[in-house]
């Protein structure tokens, strides 16, 4: 029996080689990326990753409290920008961070006193002013002059602290020296001071001292006074004080050498007329200083500079 074998042609099915687009998963990718950054996780990545230049191990910047606490001070915030430091003295004295803080606890009359440092939260090391709570309050600026350094002024003298504060010897305007100034024979006011005040108004001491020698010559009464620091002063040209108060028989208002003289003694008077004047002279080290200079060197603010400024900060 035979086989027989036919052909059967079928036709061939081709897959397409044209992919389907996957739209669907890229949108949810798109989705998924976009939540991470919007919810802080691309931040918070950079912020694990080594970066160039960043230490990992790099503390951590201080604020203003921290600074304070690690000086085993109290922090306390004040109105606005300003902030506050304080120590008991008598707790804190070696841990004080700042040798201007230790010297002004030094200066202290009571061991429980108590220490201020007041400035702006955002420059805190740079103080406004620091205050020593103590018997009596104590304030002292940190003002910073027209050449951009700081000076600290105490604030009830309005002197550079610390150092010299000497006063004004009376209401008085200071005669400048000029080329064509009228000596009228006086070649020693070369080396002085001419001042002018009302007349009979009281002559006190430039600083404290003691007094060095008093008496009298053509000019009138004088003194001479050793204020300690290599510095002293004469003044002439005056009334004693005896001379407008005491009878000459009453030797007990007499000063005399070796006697010590404070701010308020009254070392003489000027003349009983309208407008009177005596002379000054200030040595330093031996040296003539004009009164205008070594004031100004112990005031180097005016008074309305520093009133300017406490209203800024509120005192």
């Amino acid at each position: 029996m035979s086989v027989e074998f036919s052909e059967h042609n079928v036709k061939r099915r081709y897959k397409s080689r044209r992919t389907k687009f996957p739209l669907g998963r890229l949108l949810l990718l798109a989705l998924a990326v976009f939540l991470f950054v919007y919810l802080g996780g691309f931040s918070s990545l950079l912020e694990k990753l080594p970066m160039p230049g960043k230490d990992k191990n790099a503390p951590v910047e201080k604020g203003w409290r921290d600074f304070c606490q690690g000086a085993k001070g109290t922090p306390f915030a004040l109105k606005g920008e300003l902030v506050q430091c304080s120590w008991v003295v008598k707790d804190s004295m070696a841990l004080l961070p700042n040798s201007f803080l230790r010297y002004v606890a030094s200066e202290r009359k009571s061991p429980v006193a108590k220490l201020h440092w007041i400035a702006l939260a955002q420059d805190f090391e740079t103080p406004l002013l620091v205050q020593r709570e103590d018997v009596e309050t104590k304030t002292y600026l940190n003002i910073q002059k027209s050449d951009s350094s700081f000076v600290w002024i105490d604030m009830d003298t309005g002197c550079r602290f610390p150092g010299l504060c000497p006063q004004t010897p009376l209401n008085f305007s200071s005669l400048p020296i000029t080329e064509d100034f009228d000596f009228d024979g006086q070649e020693s006011l070369l080396a002085a001071d001419v001042l002018r005040g009302i007349g009979e108004a009281p002559v006190h001491p430039v600083l404290p001292g003691r007094i060095l020698n008093e008496g009298r010559d053509s000019l009138g009464y004088f003194i001479e006074i050793d204020h300690g620091n290599n510095i002293t002063s004469r003044m002439w040209g005056m009334l004693a004080f005896v001379d407008a108060n005491f009878s000459f028989a009453d030797t007990s208002a007499v000063m005399q050498a070796r006697d010590s003289v404070d701010l308020n003694s009254i070392v003489g008077r000027l003349a009983p007329v309208d407008s009177a004047t005596f002379f000054l002279r200030i040595r330093r080290n031996g040296s003539f200083v004009r009164w205008d200079e070594f004031y100004r060197e112990t005031h180097p603010l005016d008074s309305a500079k520093i009133a300017k400024f406490r209203e800024e900060v509120g005192l």
